[in-house]
């Protein structure tokens, strides 16, 4: 609450002053948590069928690594067929650092996309 005292002068109550944000807590996100967030933001892309989490066996899973605000990803892939696959990969990259970016406030060192498969073609999940 702030009031206004004689003199013009405005105090701050000691009950609405702000803790400064080092003494409030801290907030840790998980590599796992990076990860669904990651695979999710791949999946807005139109030209991507599915992101291997690790449930095919024939397969590589995604994954992250997080370490002092930083973030590493890894997305196995599948993409339609036929797509320019440089142009894809490039929009794909860039989609999915910025919304693990806008989400977690993590800063994404690196995303490798690993293209597991090609199938269906553009219309097959429309």
């Amino acid at each position: 609450m702030t009031a206004v005292v004689p003199g013009g002068a405005t105090t701050t109550a000691p009950a609405e002053r702000r803790t400064a944000a080092e003494r409030r807590g801290r907030t840790e996100i998980s590599d796992r948590a990076v990860t669904k967030i990651a695979c999710r933001a791949a999946l807005e892309v139109p030209e991507v069928r599915e992101v291997y989490l690790g449930t095919s066996l024939w397969s590589r899973p995604s994954g992250s690594r997080v370490r002092g605000g930083r973030a590493t990803l890894k997305l196995t892939v599948s993409m339609a067929y036929p797509t320019p696959l440089h142009a894809v990969s490039a929009r794909l990259r860039e989609h999915v650092i910025r919304r693990v970016e806008a989400q977690t406030g993590l800063e994404v060192r690196r995303l490798d996309i690993v293209l597991n498969e090609l199938g269906g073609d553009l219309a097959w999940g429309s």
